[in-house]
């Protein structure tokens, strides 16, 4: 049993521990075996390799240090999972042994007294959202009962001007919404005033409308989620998300017109609401409410709008006034294409060559867990959620197409013995593009998928049930259920936190990778109907490929330059590659 006595902070000559090599030097003096004291220095060190550049120059910041730690998986680190579990708890050991030396700024100031007493009363996630605001009066020598305006805006100058908090002004609204929800429910606690609001509501709720116009609006949305219609366009009904959002342009239409003083009685029916003059007053609106600048919401509004226009049996004349407005928004704003900058960024990930294989590699990663520990209750959703990580990878699927494939119709085996094979089919009309889908499978997936169909589903559902990935009762597994399977054991393994759609942009930018030239094969295996669709979110920027060849042939032809001086310097000189100054080229 290790002796920490000397752990305590008795006097300002001990030394703070502030950085890994600091820690790691502490605990020479550690009484410790010798054995344990190797180890847990070891583990300092291997976690300095991981996350930092093997300096030890990290700061002793054990919360930090562990963020970092939690971004690897234990794949990523080239550790067994029992390794990277024992690097962890030898460095938790070695910051409890350090704790009275560490430099911890929240620690300055402990909450003891009226501060320990209060936060003790609280849940985790009220604690969690006054810690900040609590240390700091502590440190102040404030008490509850006087809390005040004053020690906020102190409280706002230390977050921008001391801590340098980037967000100090998300912080201290946080901090001070808590802080009020605490003293609604003490007598002896002040309240403090809130933050100004950003904008004022302007939203008109439904109970002030006519009857009129809520029946014509239920009429149109139902039919939008109906199966047929005038609109020769539309071929199948809409998603209710897409009907819920169509219903949200109309009360903000509703709305922005009552605070840009059209009186309710005015807004009897649908038509009164979007006519091309009543679109432009909402549209101007919403501009100078958002700082003179054009939304999505503002182009997505004046696209829509049309529909419920020709639903409306509006005269041409203000159809046509509609598309003058949609053009004029065209001019002004230019929506933004191509992928996220989150998925941008995981996609970048790639350029790791390491990172790229342990992501082709996952659905088997995970297969090899679950035939370790296939007595375990969680395995067959393991083998489950690989099943399902191997056909995203493989057919780059979207997670609807996913989840609801039925044995024996969108997936099935053709054929018999030797020449039978397996196939993933999907109709048009359940594509969100509308374009027929056909995947043969091939090789370790299709031994994948018997091997999941003859072990791991019986498991999984005892039950008769048509659905590849059945849930317990013989249903459809949820859509969320498998999400969060997929995202959990990816970041597991990875790192990172991949969603099923993810992996359709991970399959093909790994494809691209490769296959620079192969724009029209990835094009048709995603089934998009236009190649620059795959061209924008897939091919890699010219610029960046550019800028790799000029840096390669700059580092090229930097060599043979100095290859070339270092022969004429030793020939003037003749004093072994040095010039006359003596500088080495």
């Amino acid at each position: 049993m290790s002796n920490n006595d000397h752990n305590n902070h008795q006097s300002g000559s001990q030394k703070s521990i502030l950085t890994l090599e600091h820690l790691r030097e502490y605990l020479l003096e550690c009484d410790l075996s010798d054995v344990e004291r190797t180890q847990l220095r070891s583990a300092v060190k291997r976690a300095d390799d991981l996350v930092g550049q093997g300096l030890l120059d990290l700061p002793a910041n054990q919360r930090m240090l562990f963020e970092k730690l939690d971004r690897l998986s234990p794949a990523m680190a080239g550790m067994s999972e029992q390794s990277y579990a024992n690097l962890k708890s030898r460095l938790r050991k070695a910051f409890r042994l350090a704790q009275g030396r560490l430099l911890n700024p929240r620690s300055r100031f402990p909450l003891t007294g009226e501060w320990g007493a209060l936060q003790k009363m609280l849940d985790v996630k009220m604690q969690r959202s006054t810690s900040r605001l609590f240390h700091f009066a502590a440190g102040l020598g404030v008490v509850p009962r006087h809390m005040s305006d004053a020690v906020i805006e102190r409280f706002e100058a230390h977050l921008r001007d001391e801590a340098m908090i980037g967000d100090w002004e998300r912080v201290v609204g946080n901090s001070v919404k808590a802080w009020n929800r605490l003293a609604d429910s003490k007598e002896d606690l002040p309240a403090l005033t809130p933050p100004p609001a950003k904008r004022t509501s302007y939203w008109i709720p439904q109970a002030e409308w006519s009857e009129e116009l809520l029946a014509q609006l239920d009429a149109f949305t139902g039919w939008l989620g109906s199966a047929s219609g005038y609109d020769r366009k539309r071929k199948k009904p809409l998603k209710p998300t897409t009907v819920q959002q169509y219903r949200h342009i109309v009360a903000i239409s509703v709305s922005a017109l009552v605070h840009s003083g059209v009186p309710m009685s005015d807004l009897a029916t649908l038509a009164d609401v979007i006519r091309p003059e009543r679109v432009d007053q909402v549209l101007r609106y919403l501009y100078a409410r958002t700082g003179d600048q054009v939304t999505p919401l503002m182009f997505q509004l004046a696209l829509r709008v049309r529909i419920i226009a020709r639903w409306c049996d509006l005269p041409q004349q203000d159809l046509d006034g509609l598309e003058e407005i949609v053009d004029d928004l065209k001019g002004l704003y230019e929506p933004k294409r191509g992928m996220t900058a989150k998925n941008r960024k995981l996609l970048d990930r790639l350029e790791d060559q390491r990172f790229a294989d342990q992501v082709q590699l996952l659905p088997f990663i995970l297969l090899d867990r679950a035939l370790k520990n296939p007595n375990k209750a969680w395995a067959p959703a393991l083998v489950r959620t690989a099943m399902a990580t191997e056909v995203l990878l493989v057919c780059s699927v979207r997670r609807a197409n996913l989840i609801d494939l039925e044995l024996g119709k969108s997936i099935r085996k053709i054929g018999h013995g030797k020449d039978a094979f397996w196939v993933i089919e999907r109709n048009g009309v359940e594509v969100k593009n509308e374009e027929d889908l056909r995947f043969k499978l091939e090789g370790s997936t299709v031994e994948l998928l018997e091997l999941y169909l003859r072990d791991w589903r019986p498991r999984l559902c005892p039950l008769p049930s048509p659905w590849l990935f059945p849930a317990a009762d013989g249903t459809c597994l949820d859509p969320k259920i498998m999400a969060h399977a997929v995202g959990a054991q990816s970041k597991r393994v990875l790192g990172v936190a991949i969603t099923p759609h993810q992996f359709r942009h991970i399959s093909a930018a790994l494809w691209m990778k490769d296959n620079p030239e192969g724009i029209f094969t990835i094009s048709q295996h995603l089934g998009h109907r236009d190649v620059n669709t795959t061209r924008r979110y897939y091919a890699p920027p010219q610029q960046r490929q550019a800028s790799r060849h000029f840096q390669e042939h700059i580092l090229r032809s930097r060599e043979t330059a100095r290859i070339r001086i270092k022969r004429t310097n030793r020939r003037k000189s003749g004093n072994g590659g040095f010039n006359q100054g003596g500088d080495l080229l």
